[in-house]
C-alpha cells in the first residue's frame, strides 16, 4: 500500500513483465454508471504531459473500480518537504523547490487548457498529489477524480485537504479552475514556508486558525506588518542570493490565493511568472539535488494530447 485517501487506496503493483505501476482502488465513489465512468476515463486518459502522471488503464465492475497509473519512484512533495525534519535531514534546496513549483504549474495548466469546452479541473491539489519521477520532475496526480467524491457527512470533521480549499468551496460548492489556482497558491506557500496547511497546529507562531495552519491568512498578516524573511522556511536561510526569487514566488502565491476568484491569475499566467523567476539567476543548483528539468514546449491542446 502506498497511501490511503478518503475514498481511494493506492497500491504499488509489479506486473509479470517486470513493469511497476500504481493502482488506485475507488471505494464508496459516487459514480453515475459505467457509461459516464468510461467517458470520463477517456478524457483523463488522453491527457499526456511530462508533468502529469499518466492514466494507463482502468477496470470497472459493480463492486470494483481500479485506475492504473505510471509509478513514481521518488514519492511525493509532501514527503521530501516535510518528512524526517530534524538532525541529519537533507533539506530540500531552493532550486529544487522552484523546479517542482514550475513543473507542477505546467501540469496543472495542461489539465486546465486541455479539452477547454469541458473546463477540466483537478479538484484536489495538495503536496501529497505532487509526485516526483526518477529524475525529480514534478508530476501532478489524482486529477479529475473529485467528480466521484461522495458528499461528506454533516457531522464529519474538516478533511486533511481543508487547508488548500478556496473560500468559495468551503460551503460544499464544486471545485473550479479558479479554486485549483487557490490550492496551487497554498502549495507555493507550503514550499516557501515549510509549513503544512493540512495538519493541526500546536499553537505558537505557526499560524494556526481553527485547528489548522491557514497559510494564506498567516502570510498576509506577516506581510502587512512588514516584508520580512520571517515568512520563509528556516531551511532556506543557508542559501545566498535567493531572496529576490523567494519574494517573487511569494507574490505569485499571494495572487493565487486572492479571496475573490476573479482576482486570481490563470494557470498559464502562473507558468509564465514562475519561468520568469527561474530565469533571474540562470545559475546551477545551489546544492546538489535532482537533475535539471528539461524545458517542455509551450502548452497547447495538441501538446497535452487531448484535442478532439
Amino acid at each position: 500500500m502506498l497511501g490511503k485517501g478518503g475514498f481511494r487506496t493506492a497500491y504499488k503493483a509489479v506486473l509479470n513483465d517486470g513493469n511497476v505501476v500504481a493502482v488506485k482502488r475507488l471505494k464508496d465513489a459516487q459514480i453515475g454508471g459505467k457509461t459516464q465512468f468510461e467517458q470520463h476515463m477517456a478524457v483523463l486518459g488522453r491527457l499526456s504531459h511530462p508533468n502529469i502522471v499518466s492514466l494507463r488503464a482502468y477496470y470497472f465492475a459493480r463492486e470494483e473500480k481500479l485506475l492504473v497509473y505510471d509509478y513514481m519512484p521518488n514519492g511525493s512533495l509532501f514527503w521530501v518537504l516535510h518528512g524526517n525534519r530534524g538532525p541529519g535531514r537533507t533539506p530540500l534546496d531552493w532550486t529544487t523547490r522552484l523546479k517542482i513549483a514550475a513543473g507542477a504549474a505546467r501540469g496543472l495548466a495542461c489539465i486546465h487548457d486541455s479539452c477547454r469546452p469541458l473546463k477540466l479541473t483537478h479538484g484536489n491539489i495538495k503536496s501529497t498529489n505532487i509526485l516526483l519521477d526518477n529524475t525529480g520532475n514534478a508530476r501532478v496526480s489524482d486529477f479529475g477524480l473529485s467528480v466521484f467524491v461522495p458528499p461528506p457527512p454533516s457531522t464529519s470533521s474538516a478533511p486533511r485537504s481543508c487547508g488548500y480549499r478556496a473560500p468559495e468551496t468551503l460551503d460544499g460548492r464544486k471545485s473550479t479552475q479558479k479554486s485549483d489556482v487557490y490550492a496551487f497558491g497554498v502549495l507555493l506557500l507550503e514550499l516557501l514556508t515549510g509549513k503544512c496547511p493540512s495538519v493541526v497546529d500546536n499553537g505558537g507562531s505557526g499560524g494556526g486558525f481553527g485547528g489548522l495552519v491557514d497559510l494564506p491568512r498567516w502570510v498576509q498578516s506577516v506581510v502587512r506588518e512588514e516584508w520580512t524573511v520571517e515568512v520563509f522556511d528556516l531551511e532556506l536561510m543557508r542559501y545566498k542570493d535567493i531572496e529576490e526569487e523567494m519574494v517573487g514566488l511569494l507574490q505569485i502565491a499571494m495572487a493565487c490565493t486572492a479571496a475573490s476568484p476573479d482576482q486570481r491569475p490563470r494557470m498559464s499566467q502562473v507558468v509564465k511568472m514562475i519561468d520568469e523567476i527561474r530565469g533571474l539567476s540562470g545559475s546551477p543548483s545551489h546544492e546538489a539535488g535532482f537533475e535539471s528539468m528539461s524545458e517542455s514546449s509551450a502548452l497547447s491542446e495538441d501538446t497535452c494530447g487531448a484535442s478532439q
